[in-house]
């Protein structure tokens, strides 16, 4: 290879390192500045683990904010959805309810970690069994097909996404309203102080 065509193949491959930059950096603009959720981005955000938030030693994922928001606008728009009277908000309001319960949901797990309270899950399918249990006697006995039509999701992802959160948060409570005297508001009154604090950090900007 002569020395010009060297050069000519350096030139090139500096090119296409600075093409693939501009494109990376222009897909975290997407993220970060404009809620984007094109597949190519979707890949992006699940490989590099893209935070949306920090909350202490817990991250919440770019991905799973999406995967939230797939969830709920799926079921506003579901036939379920729209017998409960479900309506669709303005994007940044929608965005921002999305993002503060998922944060929520981080200071939690995150206070829960510190007090060694975790979710077995035991305690999880012994929740469910009781909801297929309920829902077989309404007019949505097959829970599994409930869930996909009006969610998208699979058993897994309810109760990943609803059970444990729910029987973590109830746990949680519980402990620290023992620790304060009854307290029955201990747990929102320290959710509502990390909340202001600076290991809280929030990532997404919403227009």
């Amino acid at each position: 290879m002569t020395k010009q065509q060297k050069f000519l193949a350096m030139f090139a491959g500096m090119g296409l390192l600075l093409v693939l930059v501009f494109a990376v950096g222009f897909m975290l603009y997407g993220v970060y500045f404009k809620i984007n959720d094109s597949g190519p981005v979707r890949v992006m955000a699940r490989v590099l683990s893209l935070p949306a938030a920090k909350v202490g030693s817990q991250s919440v994922s770019y991905d799973r904010f999406l995967m939230t928001r797939d969830a709920v606008v799926m079921f506003i728009n579901s036939e379920a959805g729209q017998e409960v009277g479900a309506y669709m908000p303005p994007d940044k309001e929608l965005n921002d309810n999305i993002l503060e319960r998922l944060i929520r949901q981080a200071m939690i797990v995150d206070m829960a970690k510190q007090k060694n309270i975790s979710v077995q899950d035991e305690q999880v399918n012994l929740v469910f069994e009781d909801v297929k249990s309920a829902a077989a006697s309404s007019t949505t006995p097959d829970v599994g097909e409930y869930l996909w039509k009006n969610y998208g999701w699979q058993e897994a992802d309810f109760k990943d996404e609803v059970l444990r959160p729910a029987l973590l948060e109830q746990d949680l409570a519980t402990a620290l309203a023992q620790e304060n005297g009854g307290d029955q508001y201990a747990l929102e009154s320290l959710l509502a102080t990390k909340r202001s604090q600076p290991d809280v950090v929030v990532y997404l900007r919403f227009e």
